[in-house]
Order: C-alpha cells, then structure tokens, then sequence
C-alpha cells in the first residue's frame, strides 16, 4: 500500500531497502517521525504507534482512521482552482470540524507546491498554490485502504520523545528525523521549532536507552558529519537516493542517505 499523501522528505524511494530491516509480523511498529507514514503503509503492521509534531497531520490521521467517508465528502465541497486553493488556505483549522480540517489538509496537499508542508511563524500554511500538473485529486480509494490500516495505530501528537515514551522490548522502531546540517541548509520541514543540534542530541540519547531496553530501530538520514556522529556505534550503510524539493524534475539530484541500524539478523544488511 502506498501513502495517499504527497511528502517533501519521504523515504518511498528507499522502501525496498527499509522494508528489508522488518523483522517480521508480529512486532509492534513505531515510528515518531511519520510524517507520510510511506514504510508504516508498505508494511502494514498489526500494531503501531504514529507520532509527529504536525499537528494537522495528526488530525487527518485520526479523522481518517475513524471515518474516510466523511472525510472524502468534505474534500468534494472545496472549491478548485487557485482562487480556490488560496480560500481554503486562508480558513483557520482551528475553527473547523475534525473532518473539516482533516479534508482541508488533504486538499492543500494535494494542490499546494511540490507537496511541502511549510508555516509562517503564526503557524500558518503559506505553501503558494502548484501547476496544475502536479495537483491531483486525493485518491479516494488509498484514503479508504489507509483507514483500514490505521486502525491498528496508535496515534501520538507532540515531540518525538512523546512517542518514543511508548516503545517496550520487542518493538520496531523505524526513526526518519528532520534534517540538521551546520555546514548548509537542507529543507525537509519548515515552522516553528525546526529542528536543532540540540534535538540531534536528545535523539543519541534516545537510540541509546532503545538498544539497552532490545527495541529494535532503524535510522535514515542525509549523509553528513552530524549524521556520521549520531550513528557511528551502528555502522550506517551509505545509499544513493534522489532528493525531491527542487520544483522542476531536471533539477532534481542523486544524493547519499545513510541507514543505521542495531538489529544483527537481518540478511545481508548485518551491522
């Protein structure tokens, strides 16, 4: 199954190489960066934990997860078009319904420049409106397979150590962090609270107490020193992958992501 969600920073390229590190059915999957939650719907667990700051996200995770339907009939009443498109930018989300809003993210993910989801310091959505080729509907039969799948999810709204707070011994724990590079400006998320030096190191703290506790994890990230710091005690694999921010194809480059993880069986992928 494939995400239904267009994502700036997804890792759909790399899920052959993801999907490789999942141990097997019957491990709860936990993932505090969701974002798309492209590996959560390539695996299909039968028990999760979702987690994001997004809080929109989190909203159309949950109105998706309890009613699809209502959801796609509130996307069909939005009005097309850029005029359109920038009057649902403007709505206010806190002042609409749970399915209301839930469809209002859809639609602007669907319709907004290259799939990126970006706010102003008030936490507004300022991503202007995309060509019109790279807009298409939301695919109604994905949001329907993507509410039976999350029904097995347990979904978590706050910093990633919220989520984290969930994992137990046994679990998988998949962990693809926004991008922090001293040395230049690499875009995955922008808004209040980008993440820092100081969250690269909350998160060392936390792949520590995952691997003394036996939880399972895999990391992603840009190849970079910060990157090579965080997760030498792993042994990281370096991947060519294809960044996709740039707003024409042609501009589009191959670049390296490294993969870590501290599983020791996994079949030619041994730390």
């Amino acid at each position: 199954m494939k995400s239904f969600l267009r994502w700036a920073g997804s890792k759909r390229s790399l899920l052959t190489q993801l999907r490789s590190y999942w141990p097997a059915q019957g491990h709860r999957y936990v993932e505090p960066f969701c974002g798309s939650a492209c590996l959560f719907f390539d695996l299909q667990p039968g028990s999760a934990v979702l987690g994001d700051l997004n809080e929109e996200l989190l909203f159309a995770f949950r109105a998706i997860q309890r009613d699809p339907y209502v959801v796609l009939e509130c996307v069909r009443r939005l009005p097309r078009g850029k005029s359109g498109y920038y009057s649902v930018r403007a709505m206010q989300p806190s002042s609409l319904a749970i399915a209301e809003r839930a469809a209002r993210f859809l639609y602007l993910n669907r319709y907004c420049f290259n799939g990126i989801y970006r706010t102003n310091l008030a936490g507004n959505f300022n991503v202007p409106y995309g060509p019109p080729r790279s807009g298409k509907p939301p695919d109604e039969a994905a949001i329907v397979s993507a509410s039976a799948a999350l029904k097995s999810a347990v979904l978590v709204h706050g910093d990633f150590e919220k989520t984290l707070e969930h994992v137990q011994p046994g679990d998988f724990v998949y962990l693809d962090p926004p991008y922090y590079m001293e040395s230049r400006r690499v875009f995955r998320e922008y808004g209040p609270g980008a993440f820092a030096l100081s969250d690269l190191k909350r998160l060392k703290t936390q792949l520590n107490r995952l691997d003394d506790i036996k939880a399972a994890f895999v990391v992603s990230y840009a190849d970079c020193t910060e990157a090579r710091d965080l997760l030498r005690r792993w042994s990281p694999r370096r991947i060519p992958t294809r960044r996709h921010i740039a707003g024409f194809s042609g501009h589009r480059r191959t670049a390296y992501e490294l993969i870590a993880c501290n599983l020791s069986d996994v079949p030619g992928v041994n730390p």
